[in-house]
């Protein structure tokens, strides 16, 4: 089933890395709830295996928020030219109605269960109040809460990251307007590259949740924003595209399939892996934007099926934890022996998926297209 209309061209490439990026956050919650990690899956799959399928969840975060950079930059600059000329008011109004509608049904739906006390989904009041959570949601700073308080409900804990690209999308249209020139990017950018790790592993040092803070991760965002803005400037020679792909994949495998290295050697105690990971999708979006792949859609099923998980990743990053709670739940009850699991894992990658189209088909993308028409014609009045 195709995705039905959405006002914005899409770029198959990226709903692919997308769609990477999702699945590895699904893996993620899904090894941590079925508890995978004690299962026969952890001695049958090879250890880089199973570190790569399970355990990589955090740094498909760290991509999409390299690509939010890319694309909320890239679509400024199709739109209005240049970065300096972003119209406010279009700008903010377009992001809400993206994100607001799905994200505020979330909350009222998470906020319903909470008082109804219903298991997994209930705020422990020693920690915060309901109020207080929605508030810290609603305010793009759960984040920070969740630095001071613990971790969250899991439904609750998955609103970190969105509170970052909110962050982004509110003050980076305004930072637009004020730095006017784009080489100023530049020099930010490198004031972000020394800040980033050092926020990552020094603020809040000893809060295993500190890395969440909104100033660990600008560094991978702007990268992002720098790659929309060399790619809108320059245009490189078809090898030296190529270069940039391999070096850019080498790195992303190297962050991805060789966390024991990358621990031992000292990279991610320096908050480094973050930057090369990011670096590594950056150069591979150099590549994808030089090509330039709108709408063209690959057959193979593989593929295609990773292109439209990215184009529903928004949708099923806000609903996957029902599922998973409900499977774990449902797994758990009915004291289900191995022979299950894998099955259970499948059925809730395919539920999730499911839900997410779902969602996106029938609520996000025409409440999304219905709100964005509303600004073009007040601007036609």
């Amino acid at each position: 089933m195709k995705p039905k209309g959405s006002i914005q061209q899409r770029n198959s490439e990226i709903d692919v890395l997308r769609g990477l990026s999702i699945l590895t956050v699904v893996l993620l919650h899904l090894n941590i709830h079925f508890e995978i990690s004690d299962t026969f899956l952890k001695e049958m799959l090879p250890k880089k295996l199973f570190s790569l399928l399970f355990w990589s969840g955090f740094y498909g975060v760290v991509m999409f928020f390299t690509l939010s950079g890319y694309l909320i930059t890239n679509s400024i600059i199709k739109r209005w030219g240049m970065l300096s000329r972003v119209d406010l008011r279009t700008f903010y109004w377009y992001r809400f109605s993206r994100i607001v509608p799905l994200l505020s049904v979330l909350l009222i739906v998470l906020s319903i269960l909470h008082l109804g006390s219903v298991r997994g989904f209930v705020i422990d009041p020693e920690q915060a109040s309901l109020g207080r959570v929605v508030l810290s949601a609603l305010t793009f700073h759960i984040n920070w809460l969740e630095i001071q308080v613990g971790y969250l409900p899991a439904n609750w804990d998955i609103l970190w990251s969105i509170s970052i690209e909110e962050t982004f999308y509110l003050f980076f249209p305004v930072t637009c307007l004020f730095l006017k020139k784009e080489w100023r990017f530049a020099v930010i950018l490198v004031l972000f590259l020394l800040v980033s790790p050092w926020a990552r592993t020094q603020l809040y040092e000893g809060n295993e949740l500190a890395d969440k803070n909104h100033l660990a991760y600008i560094d991978s965002i702007a990268l992002g924003c720098m790659v929309a803005i060399i790619g809108s400037k320059m245009t490189f020679a078809k090898w030296l595209s190529s270069i940039f792909l391999i070096v850019g994949w080498s790195m992303v495998v190297l962050i991805f399939v060789f966390k024991g290295f990358v621990y031992k050697s000292g990279i991610t105690e320096l908050g480094l892996n973050v930057t090369i990971l990011s670096i590594g999708v950056s150069l591979i979006l150099l590549r994808i934007h030089q090509k330039g792949q709108l709408k063209k859609e690959k057959k193979w099923i593989v593929y295609n099926w990773l292109r439209l998980l990215g184009i529903y990743s928004y949708e099923i990053y806000l609903t996957h934890m029902f599922v998973i709670i409900l499977m774990t739940s449902i797994y758990s009850e009915f004291e289900l022996n191995d022979k299950w699991l894998i099955p259970f894992l499948l059925f809730s990658i395919l539920i999730s998926y499911l839900t997410g189209q779902l969602i996106f088909n029938c609520f996000s993308d025409p409440v999304n297209n219905w709100l964005r028409t509303k600004i073009i014609e007040n601007k036609k009045m």
